[in-house]
C-alpha cells in the first residue's frame, strides 16, 4: 500500500516541478541580463553574505541580498556578478547560475523521480511477487 502513496507523491512532485520549470523558463525569456557589484558584506552568526547593487537598463538601482552566507566570505567588495531581472518585476532579480534559476525545479525532480520509480516498480511487480508465494 505504501508504494501507491510513493507513486502518488512522486507524480505530484513531478507535476510541481514541471510547473516551476515553465515559470523559470518564462522568467528567463522575458528577463534582461544586468551586472551587479558587491557593495557590502552582511555578517550573520560569523558568516558573510554579499549585498549587491544592480543597475537596470532603465536606470533603477536594485539592492539584492544573496540568500547564502559563507565563512570565510567567498565574495569581496567590488566583485561583480551577472543577474537576470524581469523589467515588469525588477525587485526580484536572480543570479545567473543554473541552481539559482531552477532551484525548486531541481529539488522537486530529485525527490519525485525516485519516488515514481520505486512506487511504479512495486505497483507493477506486486502481482508477480504475489504469484510466486
Amino acid at each position: 500500500m505504501w508504494y501507491k502513496l510513493s507513486l502518488l507523491t512522486g507524480l505530484i512532485l513531478l507535476g510541481i516541478s514541471i510547473h516551476l520549470l515553465r515559470q523559470s523558463l518564462d522568467f528567463v525569456r522575458r528577463s534582461q541580463p544586468v551586472t551587479g557589484m558587491v557593495i557590502s558584506l552582511e555578517e550573520t552568526d560569523g558568516a558573510y553574505s554579499p549585498i549587491f547593487s544592480i543597475q537596470t537598463s532603465g536606470g533603477q538601482t536594485i539592492t539584492y541580498r544573496h540568500p547564502t552566507a559563507t565563512k570565510p566570505s567567498t565574495w569581496k567588495v567590488g566583485e561583480e556578478a551577472f543577474f537576470l531581472y524581469d523589467p515588469l518585476h525588477p525587485e526580484s532579480p536572480r543570479m545567473i547560475s543554473y541552481f539559482w534559476i531552477f532551484n525548486w525545479t531541481i529539488v522537486c525532480m530529485a525527490i519525485g523521480i525516485p519516488l515514481v520509480i520505486i512506487g511504479a516498480g512495486y505497483l507493477f511487480l506486486h502481482p508477480i511477487t504475489q504469484q510466486a508465494v
